[in-house]
């Protein structure tokens, strides 16, 4: 066959291995197969064999054959570099870097894909292979934690998608913002760039595989919006297209998900099927992260009906999966499951062992919500042991913890708007940018109308930021953000009754609703006290009105230096008696005077955690008997008619109207940043201090609390290390098995505190002559255990126990005896069991022959 011939039938073999990619992958795998073969030997370019096994690799990723498929692309990325053909590697890259996410692997995915990515730079003919390297590197940092990366990379490649009139492409970007946009908490937006990516999916021919991630991720954020019922529906369609795409990655994910929805729901039956279904598919195509999730909700299911046996089976299956992947997160939810399994079963050792592992390991992966949940299930159990004084030290653990949890909440909520408004820049940006070349090719003046459309748009977007920073002020009572938007409104309509211009009042309308930002400086020590606050408290409570001064100060618009100089004086009073500069009188601004009022009526009617909501007819009496002293008389007369009889809210400049420069903007979010850099290092602190409280806790939970020796868990621990050690090292070492004389007598005679000095004068002794050799416990009442880390026969352990009883006999108790037996690994035994036995029997010899030779 000619070259020509040749090319022509490859040309035809790739365009049809490409249409089974999507309809049907395994037959994608032989027809790729099948066309190598029948290329080998003949005059094929080096570059089209590579294709060809580009296509296979790409086959074999569909049909969930992951190791192979690595295999291949991998050889063709180095294949490509070796011919010097970079349109080729960065194909090969881009696909290896797909495959790499898919399978976990995130720091190699990023690797890949940012080479595929440095390869197509300045290159048109790769447009598209650029945008789905963006496309999937934006998924390897928002699983890293990168979200603004994350965004700003989607918002590149949906730019691409546009440019190369990719509709296919543009629905992964925005199924992938959507998904950010869940994270966020941004449910409703998710919803609308979602629903956007479906009305695009409508445009096209049926591709089930690109629909089904679309519902998937409807039904994720409808249930994370609260409404179950919906969420699982949705997620049953996602599962019907799945199967009708022979997805199998996605029926397994759809299931899972699916199954979790009806378990919160209640419905366990149902829940059960799809969560088995879940574990079969994940099992069936090798995908090891969809299995330990469904055996892990399978393990939430039975233990919430009560079939402990499955619960332990299920659960102990996702432990030595999460142990075999090296997935330390799903190892401790495991460790956690059967901490409350066993607990469940009355087994209370066994559950504290398990809980502490998993404590152990919360706290080195720094995961606070499985810390705060460790230390919550080890106080029931501690408890129901009778141990109450770890049981309190494990509940005021949980508390620092769920303490820090609403902290790192407050400030990821915080941090979020930081991100929002960073990828709003870059995006307007990016559109003024596009908007000014037009000028030049349109017309100045049409073009620049839209250029002042999307800077208002970008100053909308900067406010909406800057005035969120009182929802995050306010996030523990309000997290909505009315409150604010009340006394807002309030003021703005109180100063329309003073006679202030619209515009004025709408500038204070949005003012007033930074006047508590300061609060976000405030310790949660001071600010969520429920209790009345001390005396040095309430003065660092009253600091919330300079700190929000500091952040909104140096401001060069109206909006600004009219809201710090509310948020430093909204608590001064009129009498003189207030915050923080005790003005009185007309020496207040008149805004604080407004806003003095708005607040405290809001406030006053409002219910709160504690406290019920007032009338406004009371509201409005309590303002009225503070007139003169707390508000100013001529505001409360104004104000008291506007806010009992609220009549329509007259025109005022809209709050997206009101200008604030991004130099404004920046200066707030650069305050706001270093108020969270003092936030992290408070955090840190209470960190390092849970960190020094487990490592104590530990240290208590292995030490006899009357002698300060190692307990009988800490002996078994250090046997078994010691083992460990013998048969590795074939190092000798000896058990010694040891019980104090004359205790019971002791006790009777003397009384229980005379006994209890007797075993620690005894457990000193011992500490001293047993040191050099090897740790010494104390393992129950009378009874006492060391090991030696040498072979001590019984001559030599004879003159030791002389030695701790001289010892004892001196120090007030004289006649002291212990009787002693030993057993040495390995010539005596090498189990531990067999250790213990042997060296308490010849103890126990040892203390007969005394008896004997006394009576």
């Amino acid at each position: 066959m000619s070259p020509e011939r040749n090319q022509e039938a490859l040309q035809a073999a790739w365009t049809s291995i490409s249409s089974l990619l999507e309809s049907d992958p395994a037959q994608a795998v032989l027809a790729a197969q099948a066309c190598l073969d029948r290329t080998t030997g003949q005059a094929v370019r080096q570059q089209d064999a590579l294709r060809t096994r580009l296509l296979l690799g790409r086959a074999q990723h569909a049909a969930a054959h992951l190791a192979e498929a690595t295999a291949t692309l991998r050889a063709v990325a180095g294949g490509a570099r070796a011919l010097h053909d970079p349109p080729l590697e960065a194909e090969a890259l881009a696909a290896l870097g797909k495959l790499l996410l898919d399978a976990g692997d995130l720091q190699e995915a990023a690797e890949s894909l940012s080479r595929a990515l440095h390869l197509t730079e300045q290159r048109a003919s790769l447009l598209g292979v650029r945008a789905a390297a963006l496309n999937h590197l934006a998924v390897v940092r928002h699983q890293q934690g990168q979200v603004t990366e994350a965004l700003n990379l989607l918002q590149q490649a949906l730019g691409l998608r546009e440019q190369e009139g990719n509709v296919t492409g543009q629905i992964h970007c925005l199924t992938n913002i959507g998904i950010i946009q869940m994270w966020f908490g941004q449910y409703r937006e998710a919803v609308v760039t979602l629903m956007s990516a479906h009305r695009l999916y409508q445009t096209l021919p049926v591709n089930l595989k690109l629909e089904t991630p679309i519902l998937h991720n409807l039904a994720h954020v409808h249930s994370a919006n609260g409404d179950n019922d919906l969420a699982t529906e949705v997620m049953d369609t996602a599962y019907q297209s799945a199967v009708a795409s022979r997805d199998v990655r996605m029926q397994a994910m759809a299931s899972l998900n699916r199954g979790m929805f009806l378990l919160e729901s209640g419905r366990t039956d149902e829940s059960q099927d799809s969560l088995q279904l879940a574990l079969d598919l994940s099992r069936t195509a090798s995908y090891q992260i969809i299995e330990m999730h469904a055996l892990d909700g399978l393990g939430t299911l039975y233990l919430q009906t009560g079939a402990l046996e499955n619960a332990g089976c299920v659960i102990r299956q996702a432990l030595d999966l999460a142990v075999q992947t090296g997935s330390q997160q799903a190892e401790l939810e495991a460790r956690l499951q059967l901490g409350k399994l066993h607990s469940r079963q009355g087994d209370l050792n066994a559950a504290r062992r398990e809980l502490q592992l998993a404590l152990q390991q919360a706290v080195d992966v720094q995961s606070l919500k499985e810390e705060g949940a460790a230390h919550e299930y080890l106080t029931d159990v501690l408890r129901a042991a009778g141990e109450w004084d770890l049981a309190v030290t494990h509940g005021k653990a949980a508390l620092r913890v769920e303490r820090e949890l609403f902290n790192a909440e407050r400030d990821r909520h915080t941090q979020n708007l930081n991100v929002q408004f960073e990828v709003t820049r870059a995006r307007y940006e990016t559109d003024l940018y596009r908007l000014r070349t037009e000028v030049e090719r349109e017309g100045r003046e049409s073009a620049e109308r839209l250029v002042r459309e999307r800077t208002a748009e970008l100053a909308q977007a900067q406010q909406e930021v800057v005035t969120r920073l009182a929802m995050a002020a306010e996030y523990r009572d309000d997290t909505t953000g009315e409150h604010t938007r009340r006394v807002g409104r309030m003021a703005a309509l109180i100063a329309l009754a003073l006679g202030w211009p619209p515009e004025q009042a709408g500038v204070l309308s949005i003012a007033a609703r930074l006047h508590d930002v300061g609060k976000i400086g405030i310790p949660d020590s001071v600010l969520l006290k429920t209790s009345t606050l001390e005396p040095e408290e309430f003065q660092q409570m009253q600091t919330h009105t300079l700190i929000g001064a500091r952040i909104l100060s140096g401001g060069r618009s109206e909006l600004l230096r009219m809201a710090e100089e509310i948020a430093r004086t909204h608590h001064e009073r009129w009498d003189g008696s207030g915050y923080p500069s005790g003005l009185r009188g007309n020496e207040i601004p008149v805004t604080g005077r407004i806003v003095a009022v708005a607040d405290v009526f809001d406030a006053l009617t409002q219910a709160r955690p504690y406290k019920v909501a007032w009338t406004p007819t009371e509201a409005a009496e309590e303002i009225r008997r503070q007139r003169g002293t707390h508000f100013d008389p001529l505001v409360v007369d104004i104000a008291l008619p506007l806010l009992l009889e609220p009549r329509p809210a007259p025109t005022l400049a809209d709050d997206d109207t009101v200008s604030l420069t991004q130099e404004d903007a920046n200066h707030v979010l650069n305050v706001f940043e270093q108020l969270l850099i003092e936030r992290t290092r408070e955090l840190e602190q209470a960190r390092q201090e849970a960190l020094q409280l487990a490592a104590h806790m530990e240290n208590m939970a292995l030490t006899d609390s009357l002698t300060g020796l190692g307990n009988r868990r800490a002996f078994e621990l250090n046997l078994e290390q010691w083992l460990d050690r013998g048969a590795r090292d074939r190092m000798e070492f000896t058990v010694v098995s040891l019980d104090l004389d004359g205790l019971k007598g002791i006790n009777d005679l003397y009384g229980h505190a005379r006994g209890d000095e007797y075993l620690r004068c005894f457990a000193q002794a011992l500490n001293e002559s047993f040191g050099a050799l090897g740790p010494v416990y104390r393992i129950g009442g009378d009874e006492f255990a060391a090991l030696a880390s040498t072979p001590l026969n019984p001559l030599m352990l004879g003159r030791l126990m002389d030695e701790v009883e001289q010892a004892v006999s001196a120090r007030g108790f004289p006649g002291a005896a212990a009787s002693s037996g030993s057993a040495v690994y390995p010539q005596d035994a090498q189990k531990a069991g067999e250790l213990l036995h042997l060296s308490d029997h010849r103890m126990y010899e040892v203390k007969l022959s005394r008896r004997s030779a006394q009576s």
